[in-house]
């Protein structure tokens, strides 16, 4: 259900020919159990609940922005390219007060500047791409967690174009929520 640009491995392609299981069969648990410690590995992360959403990358965005956000939160969107508009574009649907931060489309964002845009605007949200594709850039992430612990704000990553791409230790760098899809980096 994803677009490209992979191809899909062909143990993939048979396992998606085979039957379905339904959700409350014990090997379909099992398969979960195991995804989600995948998966674990992965994020690099000791959260329990790493699972997958039936959907695009852009349906796990709206999923997490929709189950976070209340109308009339602040959101601080820090973008440097079209995927940091689509998460203003989302956030926006949801009712949040959206704070643009935006560059130049070809750079990044330093943690000064979004602890500056913290103390400005006291978001209940910050909400960041890991990697951009369309810019081909990817924002260092390691402070930025750090600083939204400090002023009490959450912080969400689309880490759909850099996830095993480059490091993304969310445990490490106190990302609370990232959303990942498989047409990258991870070629699913």
């Amino acid at each position: 259900m994803g677009p490209g640009p992979i191809n899909a491995d062909p143990r993939v392609l048979r396992a998606m020919s085979a039957q379905l299981l339904g959700q409350y069969d014990p090997a379909f648990t099992e398969y979960m159990n195991e995804t989600m410690a995948l998966y674990r590995a992965i994020f690099e992360t000791e959260n329990r609940w790493t699972f997958l959403i039936d959907s695009t990358a852009r349906g796990a965005i709206e999923t997490l922005l929709c189950s976070v956000i209340e109308r009339g939160d602040r959101v601080l969107v820090p973008s440097f390219g079209r995927f940091g508009l689509l998460l203003m574009e989302i956030a926006s649907r949801c009712g949040a007060e959206v704070i643009p931060l935006e560059r130049e489309w070809g750079t990044v964002f330093t943690p000064e500047e979004i602890e500056t845009a913290l103390k400005a605007h006291r978001p209940k949200l910050v909400a960041i791409c890991q990697g951009d594709t369309s810019a081909t850039m990817c924002q260092p992430l390691e402070a930025i967690g750090k600083l939204c612990r400090e002023h009490d704000t959450l912080v969400y990553v689309d880490a759909t174009a850099s996830i095993c791409g480059n490091a993304l230790p969310v445990d490490a760098w106190h990302l609370d929520a990232v959303t990942a899809g498989l047409q990258k980096c991870l070629g699913g």
